[in-house]
């Protein structure tokens, strides 16, 4: 590690840049834990009809079971962001472990063709060493200012009830997930709730 991202590293580490909104203009669609077989094609669908961006905090467990999908959302000019490998809490790891787990990320990104620039930790939680290599990398930890709570839904009506009663404002990222049936059959109702005053979803990175 040079003098310089040491400095860069501990500058992090007092004050973490952790991105909880985005500059826009636009709302920041994100979507963890995938990709799915069944939900991911249609969320896919969902955001080309109206013509919005996302990005997908992918499992890397589960890109390696679905490269097709990786492929699809590349395509498809979406970002991509990696949600660790095996989705462990992060207190769960040894300091060894941790690390491993960035770094097998960021082998499996460039394995796909890109730069892992966006990364989510599970639950929202980082280890100390894990911002020091985050920071050392240049990759950007992003959280959310607005949850859709989705994972502990069983009907669409209450996704579409929670953002309607959540005030989403320009800049927002937006959490969901797209190993959810319940994301999956909201989303076209959704994007066109929120884009009724002309709201663009913008994927994080999107000029």
């Amino acid at each position: 590690m040079t003098i310089q991202a040491i400095k860069r590293a501990i500058k992090w580490l007092l004050s973490p840049p952790l991105v909880e909104r985005g500059p826009g203009p636009g709302v920041y669609l994100t979507f963890d834990d995938g990709p799915h077989p069944e939900y991911t094609p249609r969320i896919l669908d969902a955001l080309k009809s109206c013509n919005a961006k996302a990005t997908f905090f992918m499992i890397g467990s589960e890109m390696e079971r679905y490269p097709g999908l990786v492929a699809d959302v590349l395509a498809q000019g979406h970002t991509i962001g990696l949600h660790s490998y095996r989705h462990a809490h992060p207190r769960s790891l040894s300091v060894a472990e941790a690390v491993q787990d960035i770094r097998r990320s960021m082998d499996l990104a460039r394995r796909f063709g890109f730069e892992l620039r966006y990364y989510r930790p599970p639950y929202g939680e980082l280890l100390v060493v894990q911002i020091l290599l985050c920071a050392w990398k240049g990759i950007g930890v992003v959280l959310w200012s607005k949850e859709g709570r989705d994972s502990f839904m069983t009907r669409q009506d209450e996704l579409l009830a929670r953002f309607r009663d959540l005030r989403v404002l320009d800049g927002d990222i937006l959490l969901l997930h797209d190993d959810s049936a319940v994301t999956a059959e909201a989303l076209p109702k959704l994007l066109e709730m929120l884009g009724v005053d002309g709201t663009r979803f913008v994927a994080l990175g999107e000029a």
